[in-house]
This record gives structure tokens, sequence and C-alpha cells, in this order.
């Protein structure tokens, strides 16, 4: 039938409340090709920093593996001060790590193999630290979005007085 599914199938043994993996808020999960044109892999950021699950494209997932000891509670990120999303930055077709920490905006590249460079801080804006901005998860939405339509996320947030655009320089942005 047209938009009916099957039953679900129990894949693998990882990211789970049991693993320790115990809010939606605070590891967020997300379903994206780390691998430009490969099957879709989860990301997480655990406990530990940035864990990776393979696509087999069969519906199934290699078991996790950590790659990343960045963007985790270890290192001090915690969803009620720091949103961490997954966007191409690069505009190469693979989705780098952009996160929103104390000091401003941290971008972490794929390395072209679904894996990801160290991250680096691009620009001094969008942080939750008040010379960064004072910007606030509950408050102050921040998107990433191809607004200038050169193929590479640009980031757009609302702010205190209104709206906030940081233009994309390629491996940093540009607020002025």
């Amino acid at each position: 039938d047209e938009g009916a599914f099957t039953e679900p199938l129990y894949v693998l043994a990882e990211f789970g409340v049991d693993q320790g993996w115990t809010s939606v808020a605070e590891h967020p999960r997300f379903l994206v090709s780390t691998i430009s044109g490969g099957p879709q892999d989860i990301v997480g950021f655990g406990p530990q920093g940035v864990v990776v699950s393979r696509g087999r494209g069969d519906g199934t997932f290699e078991p996790a593996k950590l790659l990343l000891n960045d963007f985790g509670q270890a290192q001090g990120w915690s969803s009620g001060k720091h949103l961490r999303l997954l966007a191409d930055v690069s505009g190469d077709g693979a989705p780098d790590i952009v996160g929103f920490g104390d000091e401003g905006v941290w971008v972490s590249h794929n390395d072209g193999e679904g894996g990801f460079e160290q991250a680096q801080l691009v620009c001094r804006g969008y942080g939750y630290n008040e010379d960064a901005g004072g910007w606030r998860v509950d408050r102050h939405p921040r998107f990433l979005a191809d607004i200038t339509g050169d193929g590479r996320v640009d980031i757009v947030g609302f702010g205190g007085p209104g709206v906030h655009v940081a233009r994309n320089l390629h491996r940093r942005f540009r607020t002025r």
C-alpha cells in the first residue's frame, strides 16, 4: 500500500537510554549522509563527543564509533546552552558540524571520508557568553541556510534587537 510501512525491526543496540543517551534534548541525534552521496548515517552528540553509526544502505547500521572528542558533555557542551547542528558549510556536499558554543560558532569540517576535523572557532558571535552576544537556546533561534545563493550555508539568528546574519566566507563567517 502507498504510504504504509513494515513492522518495526530492531537493528542497533546503540543511541538508546540504556546506553546513556538520556534525553533528546541533551543528546541530539541526526540522520544524515556523512559521505556525499552515501547512505544515511546516525550522528549523535553523546556524553564523550560525536558518535557515528554508518548506514549500510539496507536499513541497518554498523556499530557506533566515537569519531570526535568534541561537542559532548565531557567537553562542556550542554543542550541548555549550546546548539549543535549538521550542515554543509564548505559547499562540498558533505555535512560539517556547527556548534553554537560559549565563545561563538565552532565548526568541525567533514574530512571527505565521513570523519570530522578538530573544531575551530569561526565566528565570535551567536555564543552563550555575554561577549559573544549572550544568545540563549530558549529565546534566540539560530538557523543555517544559504541566503546568498552561493551553495554554502550562512547563519541567521533572531536575537534581542532583531535579525542577525553572518555570511559564509568558506571556512568562517562574516558578521559585518
